[in-house]
């Protein structure tokens, strides 16, 4: 039996519900985060950090070098805040550029049978050998005599190298997720009846990219990425101005957008950048009305991510594209300290996966 099924064995033996903490991965950092649940509901938060990755060690959504990224978590866990997090199950992210998510419907029927349902349907809507991935899936809503299915598959090869990673960095699996499924469980909580029952757009504005998904009843039904990031806006800027990468990510947080106009340096910086991000946004929301859902108009926007803290891009944004935007609400469903300022709370969008994930954590037996 593995040391990972023991650990479970142990808790379920002694009554007890695995406490772990959730994992995000991204090319340049990690955040950890951990919580506990309250009997009101809430959750508690227990303790968090991040630390930014130096080139090399990851790229692209893979692992270039596990030994560098093992010792980077184990850094992290030391030093996150208010206390070390010492535990050792854990449930991290994949980017959703190297997943599959799709939703499909099948006729009811046993477990067993709807695996291999399942099985197929998904090979024939995945660009690879059903063999080579790892499948998940689970029931999200019962139509008459057919039941909607939530898949989600990932190459064997991108799973076994992350595992490897935290083997060594010594840590259980308690489960692994799509980030931008942990995303919207963060952003879209059930009880929230600003978004229930309507499909909206959540952009995650990464370092280096953006996944976007449309979510009706915390459900994903559409995913995809952008190439666009926090790094693209600096990048630009640094090359525009000609400056050096740590001015140009200080003006870039000083200024954010700046003025949007067609005589402001920024504008002509930005706006290629801001275009390619609402192309693809506004991409996406026309194959989901057209393919998916045509019965209902996607009209809100939720960002998420260290993208969205950019001065002004939320009001930009719902101008450029004439939709409700808003940042996401990443303590919606944390029990926090009367004292936790406005700015702590700020701070703390960015963690939007690392808080889907830790809430994936303490649910993991549900």
């Amino acid at each position: 039996m593995s040391k990972n099924k023991m650990s479970l064995l142990l808790y379920n033996l002694l009554g007890k519900k695995p406490k772990g903490f959730g994992l995000e991965i991204e090319d340049r950092s990690l955040k950890a985060f951990m919580i506990e649940k309250k009997r009101k509901g809430k959750c508690r938060v227990l303790s968090c950090g991040m630390k930014n990755l130096k080139k090399g060690i990851m790229q692209d959504g893979q692992v270039f070098d596990t030994e560098a990224l093992a010792s980077e978590i184990k850094e992290l866990l030391k030093s996150t805040k208010p206390y070390p997090i010492k535990n050792k199950l854990v449930v991290f992210s994949v980017p959703e550029n190297k997943a599959f998510i799709r939703t499909i419907s099948i006729p009811k029927m046993r477990k067993e049978e709807a695996d291999e349902a399942v099985k197929w349907e998904t090979e024939a809507n995945i660009p690879i050998a059903v063999e080579r991935v790892y499948l998940d899936w689970q029931i999200i809503q019962e139509r008459g005599e057919n039941n909607e299915i939530l898949v989600t598959a990932v190459p064997k090869e991108i799973i076994d190298k992350y595992s490897e990673v935290m083997k060594l960095a010594g840590l259980d699996i308690l489960a692994v997720e799509v980030d931008i499924i942990a995303t919207v469980r963060s952003l879209t909580e059930e009880k929230d009846s600003s978004s229930s029952g309507r499909p909206v757009v959540i952009a995650d504005v990464g370092e280096g990219v953006t996944s976007l998904a449309i979510a009706k009843n915390q459900v994903p039904y559409f995913t995809s990425s952008l190439p666009v990031g926090g790094v693209t806006f600096t990048d630009a800027l640094q090359k525009g101005l000609g400056v050096s990468y740590e001015k140009a990510e200080e003006l870039k947080l000083k200024y954010g957008l700046g003025k949007m106009r067609e005589d402001d340096i920024l504008y002509k910086i930005y706006n290629p950048i801001i275009e390619n991000l609402v192309t693809g946004i506004e991409k996406s929301i026309r194959f989901y009305e057209g393919s998916i859902n045509t019965k209902e108009k996607v009209e809100k926007l939720i960002l998420s991510g260290g993208g969205s803290l950019l001065h002004d891009i939320v009001d930009y944004l719902a101008i450029r594209m004439k939709k409700e935007v808003i940042t996401g609400d990443t303590v919606q469903s944390l029990d926090l300290p009367g004292n936790f300022s406005e700015e702590t709370k700020k701070s703390l969008i960015p963690f939007a996966t690392a808080i889907g994930l830790a809430e994936r954590a303490i649910n993991c037996d549900d």
